[in-house]
């Protein structure tokens, strides 16, 4: 009866291999690989059948760290407010903190797509189902405040578009060191959110 893998120490053999793998390149070969992480070839093959299983693996697993981090992250900022412009302003300082936390995140991400070839394909899609339904629900946060009549009248989805696209902008130049994030949702509440917030009428005083 052939002996089953263990999945702990497969994702454990798969995270120090990337690490082998994104200093040496893709060019390493099993046995070199076998070697850097202190196993014998046979134990590495009964782990993956080759080189790109071991990388897909890896990659996969990378992946869904930093997503379902990035997933924990913004939400649990968004839920501590009631006004659909104070949760737009929470999602912007959260996706911009979980950025500016992990310095190296974009430089691993572009190293990641460099050597993957077609392997980032699964992961990808996932950050993209995740990013769309994180889209729709700013969308339906601010269609909702304007039913309510706390946002003014506007376009949700060419707002909510305006802001990631000037969050993903801002990560990558802070990434890059061409410009800091810091002032950017300030800047953002300033000239696209706080002219959306509706302002509530007083009530007249009773002659």
């Amino acid at each position: 009866m052939p002996r089953r893998r263990d999945l702990a120490r497969r994702a454990e053999l798969a995270a120090a291999a990337f690490e082998v793998l994104r200093t040496r390149g893709m060019q390493t070969s099993m046995r070199e690989l076998a070697d850097a992480l202190g196993i014998k070839r046979p134990t590495l093959y009964f782990y993956f059948p080759d080189l790109g299983a071991v990388f897909e693996a890896a990659i996969e697993q990378r992946s869904e760290q930093l997503i379902d981090a990035f997933g924990a992250a913004v939400p649990a900022r968004v839920r501590e407010h009631d006004h659909p412009i104070d949760r737009m302003r929470a999602a912007i300082d959260a996706a911009l903190a979980f950025h500016r936390d992990r310095p190296q995140l974009i430089d691993g991400l572009v190293q990641l797509c460099a050597l993957s070839g077609g392997a980032l394909s699964a992961a990808r899609d996932r950050a993209r189902r995740g990013a769309t339904a994180a889209r729709d629900a700013l969308v339906g946060e601010l269609r909702a405040g304007i039913a309510r009549k706390e946002v003014r009248p506007c376009e949700p989805e060419r707002v909510v578009d305006l802001v990631v696209a000037a969050v993903a902008g801002a990560v990558v130049q802070h990434a890059l060191g061409i410009a800091a994030s810091d002032n950017v949702t300030e800047e953002l509440a300033r000239r696209v959110l706080e002219p959306l917030r509706a302002q509530r009428r007083r009530k007249r005083a009773r002659s």
